[in-house]
């Protein structure tokens, strides 16, 4: 494994839960909002990083994933009224944090 696969694999497994299990433990009701914003941002940052430097922009949309899926959990925990049905969204919300890694390897598998 790369120096940069490693990083990639660390980011993935460990930045992205830890990000994910803040966001949502924050009992702050008015967080969708600012939520939804900074996944906008970072979706655009994406965007207007793609032509200069990739590696930014490819981190930019992976922060998105794991904002939007944040946000997904979020809107259902309002929604939920069973505490098992949250339990089993939480942890849907945690594991899909690291999906961004599957598609890495899936393409890095394809052209090897």
């Amino acid at each position: 494994m790369t120096d940069s696969q490693l990083w990639a694999f660390a980011v993935t497994f460990l930045a992205g839960p830890f990000i994910y299990l803040m966001l949502v433990r924050a009992q702050t009701p008015l967080v969708l909002l600012p939520l939804a914003l900074a996944t906008l941002g970072s979706t655009g940052a994406a965007f207007a990083l793609s032509k200069s430097q990739l590696i930014w922009s490819l981190g930019s949309l992976w922060l998105a994933w794991v904002l939007t899926v944040t946000l997904l959990v979020l809107a259902l925990k309002q929604r939920l009224t069973q505490p098992r049905a949250w339990r089993a969204c939480f942890v849907i919300g945690l594991l899909a944090t690291t999906l961004p890694w599957f598609g890495l390897a899936a393409a890095q598998m394809m052209v090897s």
